[in-house]
């Protein structure tokens, strides 16, 4: 399986929760911005993991605490589209 771009899971979140909205539509590009800026934040915070202040122990709780909570998201995600369909 190859790995996909940020714009690729853009893409593919936008088909599945704003599936009529078009880009240069406010919402369109408004949540775009979100999604990129949570991208962008989860980058920042993978740098810092890192960084010598950083404990492998407060590291590996980082990553399964952003794990649960993107598995939650999704998971609510899912349901509300499922309720929509």
């Amino acid at each position: 399986m190859a790995l996909k771009t940020i714009e690729q899971e853009w893409q593919g979140f936008a088909r599945m929760v704003i599936p009529n909205a078009k880009r240069g539509e406010v919402m369109y590009d408004e949540m775009k911005k979100a999604f990129f800026a949570g991208a962008w934040a989860l980058r920042t915070a993978m740098e810092e993991i890192g960084e010598p202040h950083v404990s492998e122990e407060e590291a590996v709780e980082y990553l399964e605490g952003i794990a649960d909570e993107c598995l939650a998201f999704k998971s609510q995600v899912m349901r509300e589209y499922g309720e929509m369909n």
